[in-house]
């Protein structure tokens, strides 16, 4: 067995988060193409940044809670790990933002710059 207690859904959560934290480098940097990078509050922006980092360590807390009520892993295990696991999550870093900027760059221009000879011309 490895895991499946809740059916591998886990996984949505770090999905989640991870649209979060684009959305976190696009409200801070404010891109020029970016259509609507959201003009929010600090305090706005520091519930957004809760929020990823919630998501990521409930994602690992019930991977770990997976693990268990599978039977893969006991209760100590799960008390040993789990702090290793929350220890090891990447949290909200602004030092990173470029990183998320160029990735949703990189998505914008895939759906909003075609390529002249990319377009279908009947």
């Amino acid at each position: 067995m490895s895991g499946g207690f809740f059916e591998y859904q886990d996984y949505r959560l770090e999905e989640m988060a991870q649209t979060l934290r684009s959305k976190i480098a696009l409200i801070r940097q404010k891109p020029d193409w970016e259509e609507y990078p959201g003009n929010y509050s600090e305090e706005f922006l520091a519930e957004i940044i809760k929020a990823h980092n919630d998501l990521l360590a409930l994602r690992a807390r019930l991977h770990r809670l997976d693990w268990v009520l599978s039977g893969d892993d006991d209760e100590d295990t799960y008390f040993s790990r789990l702090p290793l696991d929350l220890a090891e999550l990447k949290l909200d870093n602004p030092d990173e933002d470029e990183k998320y900027i160029a990735e949703e760059k990189a998505e914008h221009d895939l759906w909003y710059k075609p390529k002249k000879d990319e377009w279908f011309s009947p």
